[in-house]
């Protein structure tokens, strides 16, 4: 039978259509040897299958024995050797397809006889294999064995002689043991086992082992060796056998090799059955006796004993005894069975290959010193892809297939000995892999118990790997539910291990912490399972008892599960003690186990957290409560126990090992739970993040760590400031805004590499350098750049920050530009499934805030070819798919729309469809974004408009007349292009088939002729049109957003994101790929000028030292492409479209000349209609055909004229340039334009400080798990990393002039700053060299070049940077001290008002009211003690319900009291009176308002709490109260006639609310006291209650049985005791908020020079960065000089009083001034550069300029500081007799003991006793080396504006006071360390929230350094410190 009669067939079977008798005689022929039986296999199992469809298996059964057998009896019947091979051949196969079938036929007389007389009468090789094949097939069923004769047996034994071809003898030897396995197993099946079959096997099974041991070894035929294989595969379950072969390590060793580690050369069905029987003999040999339990074992001990053959089975389990199968297990790890796995399971998907691999794998693990073994041979690897496929899915819910459950055994014994990353990889993918496969073999029924615990164990282990894993475990469904139910297993191991896990899930997942730790409900209950631990905490397993307190210990640091302890705590009682019990085991010993148990550590921590966190949740209310219950269980004792013997320090964390402090006896402590899983989750790197780092550079350890990483999952990588990304092929779930945030603010050294830290980076260095920035992102297509420009585009929308709407408005308009521009821009490609077909280049344009406020995207080479025509399997333009999917029914019905089936542009490349793209879910996407850039429904419509019109010229199609031209095939079609396009529909049928021809004579019009067009010319000319429309449409687009995102006010800086196409290399390369890859190669140059060629030139500029490195210069290539002289690749294809412009072949054979002329460069290759280039990221061969007319890129003057004809304005717009017919000038080429369009992005790009990101495609097939290392170390190689690593580790990671150095950090050195202003005097560069030496930079880290200064390290910059930072932080920190040190001062003056009104005036009120209490009782009741104190006041509210505190709301909610003021509240003691019962007290709230009295109780019910209001009782029914005459607290309300009877109840505060009553009822009440109470109990029934004296009762008294004890109290005449004598008023210094003693600092810095500020380097003004300027500080000079302003002025006296003075000398000098002298008032102790005074020493002042309150003095040669309020002017020496006056303002002579004090500017005095205190006035603040602007110690007070006369005091100082001379005045902090002072024009910091309109200035003073200026006071007033000063000074009065 011919293949081409078996495909018929097999298409015929897979039809279901009926195979015909002949065609069934032709299949029994196919499975002769000579034939390749696979399709005549399919086509007999279909069969069979369709006989038994609908059918019962008898009947099915019979039609297949009525169809086969007369064919096979027909063959069997023939003496040919061919006929009967035909039939045993076909036999054979039908008992491996359908064997009931077979075997029915087999059973048939005669069948079997004629089967063996064929083997006598013709005894030949192949019959005879073909024959034992048969026999082995018959042997494995038992009908069949039934009818087999022991000739049958005894030919069989003697063709497995060794005299026999191997192959017979391996077949025949496998039909023997198929048989004398089946007769064992016939035997048992009958009764007794005594009856023999007839085909009784005379040789043993060790015999034929031993057969085909030898067969393996010898190495026959692949026959021989699978029948062999095959035949051990049975012999294995022998015990025997298995020793038998596991003695032969030469065996073990052939036999292993049997299984290919490479492809294999045999046939598919013959390497299957060779891994399959290998496998299964592995599985065989390590297979376990299954694990009994007791009662099994004695069961099964019973069953051998009723046995006769005891010996041999007992002999058979001696072998198969747990030590026996270790050893073979060893010694089939010795001979290398590990390595058979990996490859075995690589060469077949068999699940029977699978499932034997894993048992064989669960017993060799079962041996824990094969785990490790096993681990580095890969078989973790075999066991997790094993594991993977045992899981199904069916409508959404997974189920477990329990074939599985043994390598999922397996796989869990492996994750419970070692660590996760070992098992599963560095990968947690793996691990996410395999827990729902744990999971599910969790909760299946069939699973064992020991594979369930070992499975709970694998999870434990998971679960503290990481957070995630936890929580991916606790979200497996079903799980967390079916592991509780094991923490109650009877089974102390599985209960241990559940609660272990719960444990670990308890740390690591929030969703099981919250289960366990309480969630809230709306009724206010807290769900907690918080009780499962609390009992499990109390078991008697100490592991048990360790996990379950250390997760209770978790959890109980959230207040929901103490809410749930609380509660559990109220309602049973033993939840604290259980806790005790942890701390202290012999608190409560067990009564069945009475010794007591040895403390654990473990749980002594775990119950000290435990307690801790208890305790200190519980509230106020249950406090009490709680506190009793810890003690008396012995909690608080054992906690103090704890405290005083270990010292213990518990940890905050449960679980958390704390370090003793000294060792502790008692052994070692306890392990720690697993609980405290948040310290140091951080993800281990793989590789390194920086591979300059790299220990070898090459480009194979570039890869290798490439790969490492993206295996990993770490798709980033840094060279440098370069990031590398490798395209994942998959969401890894990094783009999150949690990681973006977390690149917020960060340098990129402290976070993994990322595009959010070049997106940071740019940000940053944009506003601090302010410097324009861009992102270069290059490298193939579909290698990830559109994607990392759309995180760059996130990351600067997230962090750019700006509240103003519009700022908003421009970043949802450049987020919306993504899915706009790549649906109208991208496509799939065979390479990209979202490839951009286009370039663009993005700038988003910043204010000086960093806030961005416009856009604009410049477009680059839009492949429009792509809208006419795709290759195979790519796509049009996404958009297309988009709206022919997506579109609304009204635009359906506008546009005529169809699907994209329908359309000849979108359907030729069959590919309509793409994995994980959603056209519609897109076109809804892009809807949104058009709207978001704001374009109008007018607008969205003509541009879908256009795309109709696109779509059906595609479907236009030309037929080709007789005389070879064109007509439209659908003239239907063309009228409705009219009709979209608004023009004459046989217009365009005209431009469409012809085309106008002018002649021209002589430069002169000719003749203008209708050419007509063939149909390829007329396809050409409608696919051009169809190109301009969408070509300008998309060009429309992009200028209409251009105009959208245009910026709303002037820009500051720009950042580019340039996403432009990547390097291509097709099969068929043309004029685009030319124009794609040049532009690729300038972006190559630009990253070769930047990086590498202009940096090594800096170096040599700047005279750095340097090694340089060799790379390669591109430039050639760009100048091949682009250069005119001589001409490059564009300027021949310009050539040849002008010289040959009417035949586009001519002008390709134009430029096929031209080529040869480029030859020359050693980069280009012509190859006659193709040429080569070589560019940098491979050879190109790019072919000419077609290039010359696209790079002319020109429509005819039909089609302009056909659009200008249109009525569609919109259409029109598209083109608004048409070329001018009379122009002579060459209009520009597609290559014109391209090569512009690149010059200026290069230019644009060069006046930017770059990023770079480089993409990496891995693989070809975007596949997330291949990795083409060929294809990457290409790309390595091209893109120049190994060269871009040797640079950067030889280079300097920052640079910059000296200027911007010094500007930038100057604030860092000493030398080069002074309190933030710049004072260095020397040039930039010495000053950028002092500052890195400053700052401790190593000298080796850093060079000074020409220009500029390098910096190698970025480590180096990035800490000068943070110095930076924290000097701002440090600045900020002092002025916060200072605003707080005034604060508290400030506070501490009004504590101290408030304390004195209170103590004058608070009381009065209370004390009237009090006063009258005592009168209403009028001396009838004896009094307690502590009524009678001072300070008792009656407050009224005492559960503070008009404050509405908890309580207070919770009480008189009931009570509906409204908005009434609550006049009185307090708890009571009510008695209840209760049937057959003495009535009994019970606590209560009583409320009392204007109108009522209100009694409240609290009721408890189901551990909620409730307020109930029992009784309202009318102020208007109360007739008296009654009390009695002594001590007691009980009253009662008489109120009549009532029900409920009189209220009577005991209140601590009795008078006071008898008093509150009264005046409520304007003493309408009555109250009676006496010697006994007289209520009414019921309305009908009075009762009375009697007091007795009784001083046996210590406290309050006592109710029992309608008496009250009480003891004596005091006299009833007693009256409140007068208040307590208050003390003298002493007035106590103000402590809070002074940093200085007096007498000046507590801690002076050395005195230097105050350095004079200097302007910037480049400015011509002082300006500190960002900072205040600062004052000068006073100098000591070598002369004296006199102040700016002088106090007095004098001329100087004759030398003699008596002599006349001296004639003057010609010309008359000038007359000289005396010195003014300044005497001391008091002593002043200088430090180090202050001024040593004693009382009245006289100085000279030299400088009185500064404004902190220090003048510079001098005394003798001595110069120093001394404050300016210690001294006093020296009225000068009376003048001789002379007539000038003397000076006008001067002061009269202090009176003594009198301070002089300054006067204000209309000279008039402030009396003392005209001072009054102002609350508002500002205290006195002085801080540490600052003072305030106007030299004051209180800075709040305003310095006089009028002219002061020259003998003022400085105007600043207090008025004049009598108590002045009583001790020295405070000192005002001293110029050292020098003060700030404000800038002329201050400048409000931060950022002004509207960005249009700056924020207006600060209109309060400018803020000091030294303090913060307050608004001044009211003239003359006194300071609140004067005030207590004068006031203490004069004995508290005046």
């Amino acid at each position: 039978m011919s293949n081409d009669q078996l495909d018929e067939l097999l298409k015929k079977t897979a039809q279901s259509r009926p195979i015909l008798p002949d065609e069934l005689k032709y299949l029994i022929t196919a499975f002769l040897p000579s034939k390749s039986p696979h399709e005549a296999y399919l086509i007999l199992s279909a069969f069979c299958q369709g006989v038994r469809k609908d059918k019962t298996p008898e009947a099915a059964t019979q039609a297949l024995v009525d169809v086969f057998s007369p064919l096979v009896l027909l063959h069997l019947e023939e003496t040919n050797e061919n006929d009967i091979l035909i039939a045993i051949t076909f036999l054979t196969a039908l008992f491996q397809v359908d064997w009931q079938s077979a075997a029915s036929i087999f059973q048939k007389d005669g069948v079997l006889e004629m089967v063996m007389d064929s083997v006598d009468l013709k005894p030949s090789d192949e019959l005879s294999l073909q024959v034992a094949h048969l026999l082995s097939q018959a042997c494995g069923h038992k009908p069949c064995r039934a009818v087999l004769r022991p000739e049958t047996t005894q030919w069989l034994e003697f063709m497995s002689n060794p005299s026999r071809a191997e192959t017979v003898r391996a077949a025949a030897t496998v039909a023997l043991v198929k048989l004398l396995k089946g007769n064992a197993s016939d035997t048992a099946e009958m009764t007794g086992g005594a009856t023999e079959s007839a085909s009784q096997v005379n040789r043993t099974e060790d015999e034929l082992a031993t057969v085909m041991k030898q067969m393996v070894m010898t190495g026959g035929g692949n026959s021989s060796i699978a029948d062999a294989v095959e035949g051990l595969a049975y012999l294995t379950v022998n015990p025997i056998v298995k020793e038998i072969i596991c003695q032969d390590s030469a065996f073990m060793k052939a036999l292993f090799g049997l299984v290919p580690h490479r492809k294999a050369s045999t046939t598919a069905e013959t390497h299957s059955s060779f891994v399959y029987g290998v496998t299964l003999i592995i599985s065989n040999l390590c297979v376990y006796m299954p694990q009994l339990t007791e009662e099994q074992a004695q069961m099964q001990k019973l069953r051998r004993m009723a046995k006769a053959s005891e010996s041999k089975q007992e002999e058979q389990s001696a072998l198969n005894s747990d030590e026996k199968v270790r050893a073979r297990v060893k010694k089939l790890v010795a001979n290398g069975v590990l390595d058979v796995f990996p490859p075995a399971f690589a060469s077949s998907e068999s699940l029977g290959i699978r499932m034997e691999i894993g048992k064989a794998l669960l017993g060799i693990i079962v041996d824990k010193d094969n785990r490790g073994k096993v681990l580095s041979s890969g078989g973790a690897k075999v066991l997790l892809k094993v594991v993977k496929a045992s899981v199904t899915v069916s409508s959404g819910k997974a189920s477990l297939d329990p074939a599985y459950l043994e390598p999922i055994q397996a796989l869990a014994k492996l994750a419970i000995t070692a660590a996760p990353v070992q098992v599963f990889g560095p990968d947690d993918g793996a691990i996410y892999d395999v827990i729902r496969p744990f999971s599910l073999a969790l909760q299946h029924s069939s699973t064992l118990l020991l594979q369930r615990f070992e499975v709970l164990m694998a999870l434990t282990n998971l679960s503290s790997h990481s957070a995630e894993v936890a929580s991916r475990i606790a979200d497996a469904d079903g799980l967390v539910n079916r592991v509780e139910l094991l923490l109650f297993e009877d089974h102390v191991l599985m209960r241990r291990a559940a609660i272990e896990l719960i444990c670990n899930l308890i740390a690591g997942s929030e969703k099981v912490f919250q289960r366990y730790g309480g969630t809230g409900r709306t009724d206010g209950v807290v769900n907690s399972k918080v009780q499962v631990l609390v009992a499990l905490s109390d078991v008697d397993d100490l592991p048990t008892r360790l996990a379950a307190s250390g997760a209770l210990a978790t959890v109980t640091s959230e207040s929901g599960a103490c809410q749930a302890l609380l509660s559990l705590q109220l309602e049973r009682h033993h939840a604290l003690s259980i806790i005790a019990q942890l701390i202290d085991p012999s608190l409560n010993p067990a009564p069945e186990n009475p010794e007591v148990a040895q403390s654990d550590p473990g749980l002594v921590h775990r119950g000290v957290i435990c307690a801790r966190n208890f305790l200190v949740s519980t509230d106020t209310e249950h406090r009490t409560e709680i506190l009793k219950d810890a003690e008396s269980c012995g909690l608080l004792k054992a906690l103090a126990e704890i405290t005083r013997h270990f010292n213990m320090a518990p940890s905050k964390k449960a679980g958390k090992k704390v370090a003793p402090a000294a060792k502790k006896s008692g052994g070692a402590a306890g392990k720690v739970a697993k609980a405290d899983w948040k310290e140091g989750f951080k993800k281990k790197q793989v590789g390194v993040s920086d591979m300059t780092l790299l220990t070898t550079i090459s480009n194979e350890s570039i890869n290798e760590n490439l790969q490492k990483r993206w295996t990993n999952a770490e798709i980033y990588t840094y060279i440098g400031a370069v990031l590398i990304s490798v395209n994942p092929f998959r969401d890894l779930g990094i783009y999150t805004e949690d990681t973006l945030q977390k690149y917020r603010g960060k340098n990129r050294l402290e976070v993994p590499p990322h595009v959010f830290g070049i997106a940071e980076s740019a940000y940053y260095n944009m506003n601090a350098y302010h410097e324009n920035q861009c992102v270069i992102i290059s490298g193939e297509s579909g290698a990830g750049k559109t994607e990392a420009a759309k995180r760059i585009m996130q990351y600067i929308a997230a962090v750019s920050g700006g509240q103003d709407s519009s700022i908003q408005e421009i970043k949802d308009m450049v987020l919306a530009t993504n899915p706009l521009l790549e649906s109208f821009g991208c496509a799939k490609t065979l390479r990209n499934n979202n490839s951009s077909r286009h370039g663009k280049y993005l700038e988003i344009m910043f204010n000086a805030h960093g806030e961005p406020i416009g856009a604009q995207i410049t477009n680059y080479l839009l492949e429009k070819g792509r809208v006419v025509g795709q290759v195979e399997n790519e796509r049009n333009f996404h958009i297309f798919y988009q709206f022919t999917k997506g579109a609304t029914d009204e635009q359906r019905e506008q546009f005529g729309l169809q699907g994209p089936e329908m359309y000849a542009y979108t359907s030729l490349s069959n590919c309509m469809e793409v994995q994980d793209i959603d056209d519609v879910k897109d076109y809804g996407d892009t809807i949104t974004a058009m709207g978001i850039i704001g374009l109008s429904a007018d607008e969205q419509n003509e541009i879908f408009k256009m795309l109709a019109v696109i779509l059906w010229l595609g479907n236009v199609q030309f037929t080709e007349k007789d005389d070879g031209n064109s007509e439209i095939s659908d003239s239907g079609v063309t009228d409705f292009v009219g009709y979209l396009m608004e023009v004459d529909t046989a217009l365009v049928q005209k431009v469409l088939t012809s085309k106008v021809m002018e002649t021209q004579r002589g430069g002169r019009r000719g003749s203008v002729y209708d050419v007509p067009l063939n149909p390829a010319q007329a396809t050409s000319g409608r696919d051009a049109l169809s190109k301009a429309i969408y070509n300008n449409l998309f060009e429309w687009i992009v200028s209409r957003i251009n105009v959208s995102m245009k910026p709303r006010q002037a820009k500051a800086h720009v950042i580019g994101i340039l996403d432009i196409f990547g390097f291509e290399i097709f099969e068929d390369n043309s004029f685009e790929q030319l124009c794609i890859n040049y532009v690729n190669e300038k972006l190559q140059q630009i990253f070769i000028e930047l990086t590498l060629k202009t940096e090594q030139e800096e170096y040599v500029r700047e005279q750095i030292k340097w090694n340089p490195i060799k790379y390669f210069n591109n430039k050639i290539v760009c100048d091949l492409i682009e250069e005119r002289r001589p001409p490059g690749i564009f300027a021949a294809l310009n050539d040849a479209c002008a010289t040959a412009h009417a035949d586009p072949s001519a002008a390709d054979n134009s430029f096929v000349q031209r080529t040869s002329m480029l030859s020359s460069n050693p980069h280009f290759e012509a190859r006659g209609a193709q040429f080569l280039v070589r560019h940098y990221a491979g050879d190109v061969m790019y072919n000419i055909s077609g290039m010359t007319d696209k790079n002319k890129d020109a429509l005819v003057k039909d089609i302009f004229d056909l659009i200008g004809s249109s009525g569609n304005q919109f259409l029109q717009k598209l083109f608004p340039d048409r070329p001018d017919p009379n122009s002579k000038k060459r209009p520009p080429t597609a290559g014109d334009r391209i090569k512009s369009s690149a010059g200026a992005l290069v230019d644009n790009l060069m006046k930017s400080q770059p990023s770079y990101i480089r993409t990496i495609k891995p693989n070809q097939n975007r596949s997330s798990s291949e990795y083409d290392v060929k294809a990457i170390l290409h790309q390595i190689k091209y893109l120049g990393l190994q060269e871009n690593i040797r640079v950067r580790r030889a280079g300097f990671a920052y640079r910059n002039t000296f200027e911007k150095m010094v500007e930038r950090f100057y604030l860092l050195s000493p030398n080069t700053s002074y309190a933030g202003e710049y004072t260095w005097n020397g040039d930039p560069k010495s000053g950028c060299e002092q500052i890195l030496k400053d700052t401790g930079i190593a000298k080796e880290e850093w060079q000074m070049g020409v220009t500029k200064a390098f910096i190698k390290n970025p480590e180096t910059l990035f800490a000068l940077e943070t110095m930076r930072d924290k000097y701002w932080h440090n600045m900020a920190g002092r002025i916060q001290r200072a605003w707080r040190n005034y604060m508290r001062y400030k506070h501490e003056c009004a504590r101290r008002i408030q304390r004195f009104w209170k103590n004058n005036k608070e009381g009065l009120a209370y004390a009237q009211v009090r006063d009258y209490g005592h009168t209403i009782l009028g001396g009838r009741k004896e009094r307690r003690r502590f009524s009678l104190l001072s300070y008792r006041r009656f407050m009224g509210d005492y559960l503070n319900v008009n404050g509405k505190s908890a309580l207070g709301l919770e009480v008189a909610g009931p009570c509906g009291i409204g908005g009434d003021e609550v006049t009185f509240s307090a708890r009571i003691q009510i008695l209840i009176s209760k049937l057959g019962r003495s009535s009994k007290p019970s606590p209560r709230f009583i409320v009392v308002t204007q109108k009522a009295v209100h009694i409240v109780s609290l009721n408890v019910k189901d551990g909620r709490a409730s307020y109930l209001c029992d009784r309202k009782i009318p102020l208007v029914t109360i007739k008296s109260i009654g009390m009695s005459n002594l001590r007691d607290d009980w009253m009662c309300l008489n109120i009549g006639a009532s029900e409920e009877g009189d209220p009577v109840f005991s209140c601590y505060f009795k008078t006071e609310l008898a008093a509150n009553l009264m005046q409520l009822s304007h003493g309408s009440i009555t109250l009676n006291v006496g010697a006994s109470l007289d209520y009414a109990k019921k309305k009908e029934k009075r009762a009375q209650i009697t007091f007795v004296r009784d001083e046996t009762i210590k406290k309050d008294d006592l109710y029992k049985s309608h008496a009250v004890h009480v003891p004596t109290g005091e006299p009833a005449s007693s009256l409140s005791r007068p208040p307590a004598k208050r003390k003298a008023g002493v007035v106590r210094p103000i402590t809070q908020g002074k940093l200085l003693k007096a007498g000046g600092p507590s801690k002076p810095s050395a005195s230097r020079p105050k350095p004079t500020a200097r302007p910037l380097p480049g400015q011509s003004s002082v300006s500190a960065a960002a900072a205040p300027s600062t004052v000068p500080k006073p100098t000591p000079k070598p002369t004296p000089k006199a102040a700016p302003t002088p106090v007095f002025k004098t001329p100087v006296s004759a030398p003699s009083r008596g002599a006349p003075p001296p004639p003057p000398p010609p010309p008359p000098a000038p007359a000289q001034t005396e010195v003014p002298m300044y005497r001391a008032k008091f002593a002043f102790q200088g430090q180090e550069g202050e001024m040593s005074l004693a009382k009245d020493d006289l100085v000279e002042v030299l400088d009185k300029t500064d404004e902190t309150g220090w003048w510079l003095v001098k005394k003798g040669s001595t110069e120093g500081y001394a404050p300016w309020n210690y001294m006093e002017l020296v009225p000068p020496k009376a003048a001789a007799p002379a007539p000038p006056p003397p000076p006008r303002s001067r002061a009269p002579p202090p009176a003594p003991g009198v301070k002089q004090t300054p006067v204000t500017s209309s000279h008039a005095k402030v009396s003392v006793a005209s001072l009054t205190a102002n609350a508002n006035a500002k205290p006195v603040a002085v801080f540490p080396g600052m003072a305030a602007a106007n030299g004051s110690a209180t800075p709040w007070k305003k310095t006089p504006t009028s002219s002061s006369t020259p003998d003022d005091s400085p105007a600043s100082s207090r008025p004049s006071s009598s108590l002045a001379s009583r001790g020295p005045p405070p000192v005002a902090a001293k110029p050292k360390p020098p003060v700030v002072a404000a800038k002329p024009t201050p400048k409000a910091p931060g950022k002004p929230p509207v960005p249009t309109a700056p924020r207006p200035n600060a209109a309060a003073p400018p803020v000091r350094s030294g303090g913060v200026v307050k608004p001044p006071a009211p003239a003359g007033q006194m300071d609140l410190a004067a005030l207590l000063a004068r006031r203490s000074q004069l004995g508290g009065g005046e």
